[in-house]
Formats: structure tokens, C-alpha cells, sequence
């Protein structure tokens, strides 16, 4: 399944794949690209559905990276990950509308 295909990120923590309650999702590809002439910081979490995403020291996120202008960087920190009950990925980017996310995968109810 493609769970989310070219996506731009908000520079808000908005929410890109999330399961029901008895619902798993198995993360297969994963991908980011900067369409922007700049580099730009991308933050990803794997969280409970409730749970909001924080940054910093002792932050809850699961990858963090700084995407290259023109570049199409593998996420892979969440490649592989199941996706359990209730669960989700979030995430944002340093400046708004410029980075694309792209996600596929298997979902089994």
C-alpha cells in the first residue's frame, strides 16, 4: 500500500500514518526530498496516537535528519518498524511545503 505519497511536511507536527486499535501497519519504504535551493531539518516520530511529538534534549522523536537541497534522503530509521494498535508517524520540517514524504508498505487488520 502507499500510505502517504508525496506529502509535503508543515513546520507543525501533523500526523502522516496511523493505525486503528487492531489495526498493524509494516513500514516497507520510506523516503524524503527536498525540493528546496536550502538544506532543511527534518524530524520523525513513531509514537502512540495520543502521544505528541518533542524535540531537544530528551525528546520523544525517532529520526532527525538535515535533507540537502535537491536531495532524496531513505528514512531509514523507520524502515522495517511495525506500526502497532493505535500508533502513528508524525512529523515536520524546518520550513514549510518543501520537503516531500513518500511511504509504502503492508497494513494487516
Amino acid at each position: 500500500n502507499n500510505f502517504i505519497s508525496e506529502a509535503q511536511l508543515t513546520t507543525s507536527e501533523v500526523t502522516l500514518i496511523s493505525t486503528g486499535a487492531s489495526e498493524k501497519k509494516f513500514i516497507g519504504m520510506a523516503t524524503v526530498t527536498n525540493t528546496s535551493a536550502s538544506n532543511v531539518e527534518v524530524t520523525l516520530w513513531r509514537i502512540l496516537t495520543a502521544t505528541t511529538g518533542t524535540t531537544g534534549s530528551g525528546g520523544n522523536w525517532t529520526w532527525r535528519k538535515t535533507i540537502p537541497a535537491g536531495v532524496t534522503v531513505i528514512i531509514d530509521k523507520i524502515m522495517g518498524q511495525v506500526l502497532g494498535g493505535s500508533m502513528k508517524i508524525s512529523g515536520l520540517a524546518d520550513v514549510e511545503s518543501v520537503i516531500n514524504i513518500d511511504v509504502s508498505g503492508t497494513t494487516e487488520a
